[in-house]
């Protein structure tokens, strides 16, 4: 996936498909330019209501190794 593709579904609850095959679900956001992280969804939410803490949630993502992402929802009210 490159970071056009990943801009529409960026920070958006989704099932992604891995190279290897794998179906994870959850949510990728982008934190500095290049820098992507994973996390579930509760793990997101856990990331808004603690980020002016400086607390840190979810694991660093190549997006190289996306190669589909289907957004769980079109309500944004899940992630907002």
């Amino acid at each position: 996936m490159t970071r056009t593709e990943f801009l529409s579904i960026n920070d958006q609850p989704c099932r992604f498909k891995l190279k290897t095959g794998q179906e994870v679900f959850g949510v990728i956001w982008e934190q500095t330019h290049g820098s992507y992280y994973f996390a579930s969804l509760g793990e997101r939410f856990r990331r808004n209501q603690f980020q002016t803490q400086g607390a840190s949630f979810g694991t660093i993502i190549d997006i190289d190794q996306i190669v589909g992402a289907e957004p769980l929802s079109e309500n944004e009210a899940l992630v907002s």
